[in-house]
């Protein structure tokens, strides 16, 4: 069983979403089996939350949001399905589009958005995204299964950043796909608890979600395809000279994606090391570029420093005691307090 996750400007628009079904047909005529883990269309999580915050602050631009978002992947609808084939996908489609109306009405009569009503917003973009794909795969002739990821991935109740049940998790990801075989697709980034309520892995866990597959299932490699040729050193928006590696530890991944990079989700690289299962980063829009294999080896390299990541918008927050015998109970209420808001510590002195 082979892993292969999309990012959102893979899936942006129909055109792209071509490019991706022709990338995955090329691999599927050697490896029959394969899971394409797709997230939301680019930008429309963004849409999404901004939606969501509009209702919440009681402006009616929600609406307009909304309208744009169903029209987009009606849009997408139409260019990749012939008539007879896009009713099915359609009716689901409208579906989704006024469960999403519905939450947005409740959000703007209530004046208030939770987490989890956020959580359940959100994830209608990989909802839309991984159904419209799976009809675009059956269309050109090759049988697919649409798959529920929140059937799948089990976590907690932390809406916003749910944390995964792993045990619970690999569990059904293998009995899932015991008797199945084929392709698969399956939205990232979106989950659920216990209860069955609808969870989010936080921002750019699509990568997180095709590491879990891949991991549950052995996988021989997770492919990570998005729009740059593999890790680069630097980012490129800020270094000219930047280029991609040719491959790197998962350790150094990990680094550089905790502190910046935004090539791939720093969650992503546990549980394919744990398996010892390598990650390769493609590119969508140059699939001929060999990418960055990412993986346990220890290689030599020319440079002694692999890369360098940057981080915008980070607080520095200072405090001072005129006592000692306190700094210990200062420190846990303020570690605490900060846990509560799931505001991320990076470093510590």
């Amino acid at each position: 069983m082979k892993v292969l996750k999309f990012g959102g400007s893979s899936v942006a628009n129909a055109a792209n979403i071509s490019r991706v079904i022709d990338i995955v047909l090329g691999q599927h005529q050697q490896d029959h089996d394969i899971i394409v883990v797709v997230s939301a269309a680019g930008g429309i999580t963004d849409s999404l939350i901004q939606m969501a915050e509009a209702a919440r602050s009681g402006n009616d631009s929600y609406q307009a949001l909304f309208e744009a978002l169903c029209r987009k992947h009606q849009e997408m609808i139409e260019e990749l399905l012939g008539t007879n084939a896009r009713q099915p996908v359609q009716t689901q489609a409208q579906k989704l589009c006024d469960e999403l109306d519905n939450l947005l009405q409740g959000v703007a009569l209530l004046k208030e958005l939770s987490t989890q009503a956020l959580d359940a917003i959100m994830s209608t973009g990989e909802q839309l995204s991984a159904q419209i794909i799976s009809a675009a795969f059956n269309y050109r002739g090759v049988p697919c299964t649409y798959v529920d990821a929140r059937e799948l991935i089990q976590t907690d109740n932390k809406f916003g950043h749910a944390a995964v049940q792993i045990e619970a998790t690999y569990q059904r990801i293998a009995h899932a796909f015991k008797q199945q075989q084929g392709l698969s697709v399956m939205g990232g980034f979106i989950a659920a608890d216990q209860s069955g309520v609808t969870t989010t892995l936080g921002r750019g866990g699509s990568d997180y979600t095709a590491s879990l597959l891949g991991a549950a299932l052995d996988a021989p490699i997770i492919e990570i395809w998005t729009d740059v040729d593999g890790v680069m050193t630097a980012d490129p928006r800020h270094v000219k000279g930047a280029f991609p590696l040719t491959s790197i530890s998962y350790e150094e991944a990990g680094e550089l994606a905790h502190f910046g990079a935004k090539v791939i989700h720093p969650k992503t690289m546990k549980p394919a090391r744990l398996k010892n299962i390598p990650i390769l980063i493609k590119n969508t829009f140059n699939p001929e570029a060999p990418g960055t294999l990412i993986d346990g080896v220890s290689k030599q390299r020319q440079h002694l420093v692999t890369g360098v990541s940057s981080l915008a918008n980070i607080a520095l927050l200072r405090l001072q005691s005129s006592s000692i015998k306190y700094i210990s109970e200062i420190s846990a209420r303020v570690f605490q307090a900060l846990s509560k808001e799931h505001i991320e510590v990076l470093l510590t002195t």
